[in-house]
Parts: C-alpha cells; structure tokens; sequence
C-alpha cells in the first residue's frame, strides 16, 4: 500500500512541536530593549546629569537644617568690666573742695594755670632762677565753718619730683586771713620752677595734704 507523501509532510509538519510566543526572535528583542530602558531610567532617577544631589535630598538638607534652630546663635555680649576707676581729680577751672581740719571745708578754683617769665612789674623784683614761674590765680571760698587763706598752703613739684621754690613778689598775690562763709578771697600764687608738667598740692594749717591737681605743661 503506497502512502501518499504530500499528506504525511503535512501531518509531520502538523505533530512538530511549536516554540513559545515569547522564544520566538521578533518578541524577545523588543522584550530585552524594554528591560534596558527601564534600567537607564533608574539609573537617571538618582542623579543629576551635573552630578548634584537629587532635589529630594536637598530639601530634606535644608528642612533638617530649618530644624537645628535655622541662623547661628548670637555670639553672647563680654561681661561689663567692673568700674574700678578711681573718682577724677581737681581740674583747672573747675572748682574742688579742701577739707582744712576742725570740720572747716574750703572751695577752691584753680582759675587759671600758666608758665610766664615775669610775674611782677616792679624793677627790683628778683627774676627767676629756674627758666620761669608757675602762676596760679586761685580763688579760695569757705563752704564750711570757717578756713584761711593762705599761699604757704599751696605746694608744687615737677614731672620729675623737684620742689618748685615758692615766689612771695608775685604782684597780687593771695592774701592771707580768715575767709567767712559768704566771703571770697582772690589772688595769685607763684613758683620759681621750669615749665613743663607739675603736680600741686593744697596743704591744711598743719600742713597735711588736703587735694592735689595736676598741671598740664
């Protein structure tokens, strides 16, 4: 019995298993493009072309640094230095106070404080010894009880600690006496000495020193 070929290639054809959908050529290379894609887009996801840092994680730098307390804290002030500066002394001009022993206080004004090389205009007058004269116009006033005024209670010295020689031929020289409360005495004082800067000293009737005023040169 003769088997007609055309019928059994058919029926071959028709046993020989197929392959898969998805083994077949034209499924898997557009499958394996899809899965490529998808990994570079990851990829691109998580970070910038620039090589910064995802927006994401710089808003989640500043909130964290909006958390901390935002600014730097102020720095704190120093403490304030304790005033430990002594009062400031009599000045030219500016009228101080003496305490002159016996609860008797004086006020007295250095007026004016100025180096001259004559201090008198009598001819006989003895001229200075030292380069000049320190001449003082004080005013004395009493502010309690009752002093005296008197040009043997004034004292100097210069910047290095020498006595300037009192000068009794001064033309208007203070006066000496008792001064009242209400009463004023006014008048010169002068000191044969070397100009430059000099330390004077008001000195009570026992001599102890009752103020000081520095005398610029």
């Amino acid at each position: 019995m003769t088997t007609n070929q055309p019928e059994a290639a058919a029926h071959a054809a028709a046993a020989k298993p197929r392959k898969p959908v998805y083994k077949k050529k034209r499924f898997v290379i557009p499958a394996a493009v899809l899965v490529l894609g998808i990994a570079l887009g990851s990829c691109g996801g998580e970070t910038t072309n620039d090589g910064a840092a995802p927006e994401g994680a710089a808003t989640a730098a500043s909130s964290s640094s909006e958390s901390d307390g935002g600014a730097a804290p102020a720095a704190e002030e120093p403490a304030a230095e304790e005033a430990s500066a002594e009062p400031a002394g009599p000045t030219v001009g500016v009228p101080f106070t003496a305490d002159m022993g016996g609860g008797n206080t004086a006020r007295i004004t250095i007026v004016s404080a100025e180096y001259t090389d004559s201090v008198s205009v009598e001819a006989f007058a003895p001229a200075a010894q030292n380069g000049g004269f320190l001449l003082l116009d004080v005013l004395w006033e009493t502010e309690k009880g009752v002093t005296s005024a008197n040009p043997l209670y004034f004292g100097a010295k210069d910047a290095d600690g020498r006595k300037g020689d009192m000068y009794l031929f001064a033309d208007g020289q203070l006066g000496s006496g008792e001064v009242l409360p209400g009463d004023k005495s006014r008048g010169f004082v002068a000191f044969d000495m070397a100009p430059g800067e000099a330390t004077v000293v008001v000195t009570n009737p026992i001599l102890q020193e009752a103020a000081r005023i520095q005398i610029a040169g």
